[in-house]
């Protein structure tokens, strides 16, 4: 019987998130969740370690987890497990994997591409990065996993993940499901103050899930818009926060609000106002649910670890055919 995951997804350890992280990434996996009977997902700790401090992912690993609870994970359906507790076998299955992949077709993923090619960051460029996608394939294929959300920036890893499972049911019997990705709407949420998208690492333009609403409502307060009759991409990102937070009678009310700025009116004053109480209660409503995941650490613990547990057994089944085909004694 073969080892089988409905929905699989990753999760990056790397501190703080941003309203722009829960639009992206989170918000669209809630949603979905209705329409899966089992979710694994996994706190990518050893991904993290290309290009973040080995303290640092220590120290956001449990906090992940927690956000994503206080943010509409279901607990019922959803598993959460760190990737470095199934090292053992997942390490061992990705080694075997690299055997099927040419350095030249990994250095055709695009997005590898681009992060090799960072000039800013030149020392990101490290072999644990050139070995990303090899091991985000014994990620997804040693858990059994059907169907994989993916992102633009993903998409391709994914399709590595396919090209090695083909591959090795190829040339050594049929062991892994070929996943299949379900895509997720790309969303383009800018920076506040207009320079690029929105992140930790500026911060004045982000607003942090963590923070106070007040800070947050001050930084809305001076955010970049556009002249009256005009649309660009900033007003139009900060429109899509502002509707993804909105309930009905709001939605019309910015629909309202947007047709009077493009028949040149003077609403911004009245945007900013009203997206700043559309941010303050849902930052207000998560930072409530997170003291409630964060007032039980030992049942946080409990969770992950029963998620460790289960995803250990799988990637060691999956490990087990995989050198059963291969015709190799395991020790």
């Amino acid at each position: 019987m073969k080892i089988t995951t409905e929905l699989f997804t990753g999760l990056r350890p790397t501190g703080d998130l941003t309203i722009a992280n829960y639009l992206g990434a989170i918000k669209p996996l809630v949603d979905m969740q209705s329409d899966f009977s089992q979710i694994s997902m996994f706190v990518a700790d050893l991904h993290a370690l290309t290009d973040q401090e080995p303290s640092t992912v220590a120290a956001n690993r449990y906090s992940i987890a927690a956000d994503y609870l206080a943010l509409g994970l279901d607990k019922s359906i959803a598993n959460i497990f760190v990737q470095s507790a199934i090292s053992e076998p997942l390490l061992r299955g990705t080694y075997y994997l690299s055997k099927l992949i040419s350095m030249s077709e990994l250095m055709r993923t695009p997005s590898l591409k681009d992060k090799l090619k960072d000039p800013e960051h030149p020392e990101k460029a490290n072999v644990m990065l050139a070995n990303y996608p090899i091991l985000m394939a014994a990620d997804i294929l040693m858990q059994g996993s059907i169907t994989v959300p993916v992102g633009d920036d993903q998409a391709s890893h994914l399709e590595v993940a396919r090209l090695l499972a083909r591959r090795f049911n190829k040339k050594f019997g049929e062991v892994f499901v070929e996943p299949k990705g379900q895509t997720l709407k790309a969303l383009r949420i800018m920076s506040l103050t207009g320079s690029g998208k929105m992140s930790k690492s500026k911060p004045n333009g982000a607003i942090l899930l963590s923070e106070a609403p007040e800070s947050a409502a001050k930084k809305i307060k001076r955010a970049e818009t556009a002249e009256e009759g005009k649309m660009n991409p900033v007003l139009e990102s900060h429109f899509t926060i502002a509707h993804a937070f909105a309930n009905d009678s709001q939605t019309v009310q910015l629909a309202g609000i947007r047709k009077r700025h493009m028949d040149g009116e003077k609403v911004m004053g009245e945007f900013k106002q009203l997206l700043a109480v559309l941010v303050a209660e849902f930052l207000a409503d998560y930072q409530a649910k997170r003291a409630v995941v964060d007032a039980d650490p030992a049942g946080l613990t409990k969770y992950i670890e029963r998620g460790n547990q289960l995803a250990f057994s799988n990637a060691q089944a999956v490990l087990t055919e995989m050198e059963r085909a291969m015709k190799i004694q395991s020790s």
